[in-house]
């Protein structure tokens, strides 16, 4: 990635590589100093780029990082079980060894479970939260019924999982995924879906169906009082997968003083959807948070 550059602001986006608790990590990250740091964790399936219409509005303002998961992206994949614990460790060490303060993390649907780990387990490293339509309540919102463990049992058997990843481990499958996902179809675009099919052309959907497969795993089990950081909930009203009645259950089970924004018109992922009327929660949110710290 080259330097993107405003000339205005006079700030740039920077795309680098950072030795981490498994392997390298991709990052990128905006100079110079300034504001707040804003660490941005993506969800399943995805890598930094889907940030990224919102990403210069925030680096105008705060010091912007994103960091591409292992086995996603282009970070390592590295071998044994991928986990909310082993991904909130290199968030962690990726803050302490990088950014060197304590952060406001931003993480979305999958990477909201990694985020809300990462602020019970390391708090010294999490100033304040963001869980953008995360996963991780389903459980709580629905036991899963026969049609749910038939399909995890699939994904679990060694020659169903792979068949099934082969299907769907390509530009069709990640079309597919997103029109699911997106609540404004136009926002699907052939450039999205080049964005989201590379790392599986460099690295085969291996480790996407590695993560498939410990999904049972990726919960959010927090009981109220471990969550103690300024936190917010933003939702896209129209998402199908996830709606925003788990707002409603992370707020009133977990996470008592959490503050829930629902952007009307908008999926499951409403920075790229609506980017403008989540800004315009986000920021002032931020400007909020920085002037409390």
């Amino acid at each position: 990635m080259q330097a993107e550059t405003d000339t205005v602001r006079k700030f740039e986006i920077r795309e680098e590589y950072h030795r981490g608790t498994d392997g390298f990590m991709r990052v990128w990250k905006s100079s110079p100093v300034q504001g707040l740091p804003v660490l941005l964790i993506h969800g399943y399936g995805a890598l930094i780029e889907h940030w990224r219409p919102i990403m210069r509005p925030i680096a105008s303002e705060h010091t912007l990082y994103a960091i591409d998961l292992y086995y996603f992206g282009y970070s390592a994949r590295p071998s044994g079980r991928p986990s909310r614990e082993r991904w909130a460790a290199q968030a962690a060490a990726f803050i302490r060894d990088v950014i060197g303060q304590p952060a406001v993390v931003i993480g979305h649907s999958m990477g909201g479970v990694v985020s809300a780990h990462l602020a019970r387990a390391y708090p010294e490293q999490v100033q304040a939260l963001v869980l953008v339509n995360s996963s991780g309540a389903q459980l709580q919102a629905r036991p899963l019924n026969a049609f749910d463990r038939l399909m995890l049992d699939a994904i679990g058997s060694p020659f169903i999982g792979e068949a099934l990843a082969g299907v769907f481990g390509n530009r069709w499958g990640v079309r597919q995924g997103l029109l699911s996902a997106y609540h404004r179809k136009e926002c699907v675009t052939p450039e999205l879906v080049e964005t989201f099919s590379g790392p599986l052309r460099r690295y085969g959907a291996g480790s996407y169906l590695k993560v498939s497969r410990e999904f049972t795993n990726l919960v959010l089990d927090l009981k109220p009082g471990e969550i103690r950081q300024p936190t917010l909930l933003i939702w896209g009203a129209e998402d199908r997968s996830i709606p925003p009645a788990h707002a409603e259950i992370i707020k009133q089970r977990m996470i008592p003083h959490a503050e829930i924004k629902i952007i009307p018109d908008s999926g499951h992922c409403p920075f790229d959807e609506t980017p403008q009327a989540f800004l315009d929660i986000l920021l002032p949110w931020l400007r909020q948070v920085g002037a409390q710290s």
